[in-house]
């Protein structure tokens, strides 16, 4: 009798189940042929199917008897957390003393044979269980026999194979050795693109971690064998007793310190290098070590972050069928604002956020959200940086919103402030209007955030990584990443500890510049970020009504530095610029060398040359000897020379009517700052003009003294203010008259 006839005799109940047992204990071996075919006929005998898109299986034949944890069951939830639909179908008892099922039971999980339920849960959650006896009635009929016979057979074999969901992939462990050719070539005959038939050899029905594991391999017709070792993973070997299982609680318990993020046994490795070898499976990682790496990263994720990341992938999935990358990458243009150089100079820089919410504090702000406004006046306040948070179920952003402020602004380069996952997002970032991306190191592997710095290089953007611990920092710096944030925010607990800045920049390298994020709400706050960072980045803050003066304070240039003397002093009291005047004509002017001995003299201080209709050439090359940060020009220069100019440029303009400041506002979005001056530079003489409403941020000269800068301040709201003559007795800088400035502008 053949196996097909058995069968279906024994489910028209002609053949009892003593008569079962001993034909189940004398047949023959099977061939892959016979196996298919018998697993085609079962298929057919189930209750109901599903679809389940992309789902892959990761489940085991069982029959090891060994005590060991639910690996397969609860690698199945963190590949769902990490965004792999997983249909895993299982039973009871199949695995030792303790079978996947039970687990599931364990932790209150429901399963029922509900198709509609199935499929509608499996599209929000990626995952679905597939219980075999709702879904495989038929097996009833062989329940006796096989308890009889008291040891595994063929439908050991045949369990993985009957999945409800018939997935293209899967993962087979087995605990018969002899047995993984014949698996692999029976699921080449039932379709299967790719699939790895895995067995310990200790014995487990998994990847072990105790030494090798064979792995019999189906890729697209294809078959080979080879072995792979916990060193591939990048991980240790273990002894059985470190990763064995035990009773229920036992089971449960690691389980959910496994999810939780607090299991510190081996068992942890022992289910993410299974974890590990799906994402190979699915092609997410090249490498087993990445896949371990990613695994690891998702499961020290904090909960609130993990919850985010599970509605991302859902989210990008959704865009990406809407909207295919194709369909809008060919009109992509590389960024034009650069974010690495608006944050990049010697003084501390501010990236301001439009935010409307957040998960800690709720809505911020009072009144109607105006993305634009804010992002306007935001740029009127002279923020360096603007950044747009774009996560819209937990923030309430939008890309919408980048992209408004991306048409409504002129200069300030974009920080898209979103949970990036995916590469899909980035080119939907620069899309919209972005200068630079937001990466998180918590959720992302070593090899992706090259990946995603690489494509963020290749479209002009910066790439702002940020972290929260010193391991974090470590992962980091396996990349090429320049600009890392350190977020203040304990992501646990949502505390806010400044001094988490402190702690961890001093383990970043000196030619990485570093962002210091969350928690300032005083120029107390960010004062204290002085000399440690180059940018804070502020939100609640300013939404909440606060300016950016009111946090950073007027931007300080003293002008007409003669001196190593008066730079240094300059630098020590905390002045944001000095500047060198190379103008022949000037009373202020410094030759060559004196201007290279006041610029090599510093280090944390901006240099600004001072040039007036002088050749560009000239202005280049000696921008370039000096090692300038600014060229400022006083004269009469184009826009044209402005754009040939090897440094930042300050470009100031003489004002004596309002047409003089519309003159200034074209030179914008090409120059860092606009200077406006008196129509007598040097005089000492102030603005004749109304300049309360001047829409773009400038700084101010002309007539301003320690005595006059509070008011001038007041009235006018410009960025920063530059002296001369105003700090000068008899026509050289006044020590004392600096410090009485730089006094001044710290009560205002």
């Amino acid at each position: 009798m053949t196996l097909l006839s058995f069968l279906q005799k024994s489910i028209a109940g002609q053949i009892t189940a003593q008569a079962q047992m001993e034909y189940l204990r004398t047949m023959p071996d099977l061939t892959a042929e016979e196996l298919a075919s018998v697993g085609r006929f079962l298929q057919t005998q189930m209750a109901s199917t599903l679809r389940l898109p992309d789902a892959i299986d990761v489940c085991g034949t069982g029959g090891s008897g060994l005590p060991r944890i639910n690996t397969s069951t609860i690698a199945a939830f963190i590949l769902a957390r990490m965004g792999v639909g997983v249909a895993k179908h299982g039973n009871r008892a199949a695995s030792g003393r303790f079978g996947s099922f039970d687990l599931l039971e364990s932790l209150g999980i429901e399963f029922s044979n509900d198709v509609v339920e199935i499929e509608k849960k499996y599209k929000k959650e990626h995952l679905a269980f597939l219980f075999a006896p709702l879904f495989h009635p038929v097996m009833k009929h062989f329940a006796e026999a096989r308890k009889q016979v008291g040891k595994p057979t063929f439908f050991n074999l045949l369990g993985p194979l009957l999945n409800p969901a018939n997935p293209k992939r899967q993962i087979i462990g087995t605990t018969f050795k002899d047995k993984m050719m014949l698996i692999a070539r029976t699921c080449r005959l039932l379709g299967k693109e790719k699939v790895y038939v895995v067995c310990g050899h200790d014995g487990l029905d998994e990847i072990t971690l105790t030494g090798l594991t064979f792995v019999t391999e189906l890729s697209y017709g294809r078959i080979r064998s080879y072995t792979i070792h916990p060193k591939d993973f990048g991980v240790s070997v273990a002894t059985f007793e470190q990763i064995q299982g035990g009773d229920a609680s036992v089971n449960t318990q690691i389980a959910r310190e496994i999810f939780d993020g607090t299991c510190t046994t081996r068992h942890r490795d022992l289910v993410l290098i299974n974890v590990a070898l799906a994402l190979r499976l699915v092609d997410r990682v090249k490498t087993l070590e990445e896949g371990y790496r990613m695994a690891l990263d998702a499961t020290q994720m904090p909960s609130i972050l993990r919850t985010i990341v599970d509605h991302k992938r859902r989210e990008v999935e959704q865009r990406k069928q809407k909207q295919p990358l194709k369909h809008f990458i060919n009109t992509i243009r590389p960024s034009t604002r650069s974010f690495a150089a608006a944050i990049g100079n010697k003084r501390l820089s501010v990236i301001a956020e439009v935010k409307r919410a957040s998960p800690s504090a709720g809505m911020i702000g009072k009144g109607r959200f105006s993305p634009i406004a804010i992002a306007k006046q935001y740029e009127r306040s002279g923020a360096d940086a603007i950044s747009v948070v774009c996560d819209q179920e937990f923030f309430k952003g939008s890309l919408r919103h980048l992209q408004a402020v991306a048409r409504q602004t002129t200069r300030t380069p974009l920080l898209c402030k979103d949970f990036i996952i995916d590469e899909y997002q980035i080119y939907q970032a620069r899309k919209h209007g972005a200068d630079a991306i937001l990466l998180i190191a918590a959720l992302l592997s070593v090899q992706q955030i090259n990946r995603f710095i690489a494509i963020a290089k290749r479209l002009n953007m910066a790439a702002l990584c940020e972290v929260h611990t010193l391991e974090e920092i470590n992962k980091v710096l396996k990349t090429p990443a320049t600009i890392i944030g350190i977020n203040n925010r304990d992501l646990h607990t949502f505390t806010i500890d400044l001094n988490t800045t402190a702690k961890l920049a001093q383990h970043i390298p000196a030619d990485a510049s570093i962002v210091s994020e969350s928690g300032f709400a005083s120029r107390a706050d960010v004062d204290r970020a002085r000399g440690t960072v180059d940018a804070v980045l502020v939100g609640t803050a300013l939404i909440s009504g606060k300016n950016i003066r009111d946090l950073t304070g007027t931007k300080l240039k003293i002008c007409g530095v003669r001196s190593v003397q008066e730079a240094r002093y300059c630098e020590q009291l905390g002045v944001d610029f000095i500047g060198l005047n190379v103008v022949p004509t000037s009373k202020r002017c410094v030759d060559e060398k004196t201007a290279q001995a006041i610029c090599a003299s510093v280090d944390e201080i901006a240099t600004v040359g001072v040039f007036q209709d002088q050749s560009i050439a000239f202005v280049n090359r000696l921008a370039r000897k000096l090692n300038l940060d600014y060229i400022q020009l006083s004269g009469d220069e184009s826009l044209s020379f402005v754009k040939k100019c090897c440094r930042p440029v300050i470009k100031a303009i003489s004002v004596n009517t309002k047409k003089d400041l519309t003159k200034a506002a074209k030179y914008l979005p090409h120059v860092a700052h606009i200077l406006l001056d008196s129509p007598t530079p040097g005089s000492g003489n102030q603005i004749p003009v109304d300049l309360k409403n001047v829409p773009y941020p400038f700084l101010l000269a002309g007539g301003i003294t320690p005595s006059t800068v509070g008011r001038v301040v007041r009235q006018s709201n410009p960025t920063g203010v530059d002296l001369a003559s105003g700090v000068e007795t008899n026509g050289r800088i006044d020590l004392e008259k600096v410090q009485k400035i730089v006094r001044k502008l710290k009560i205002i």
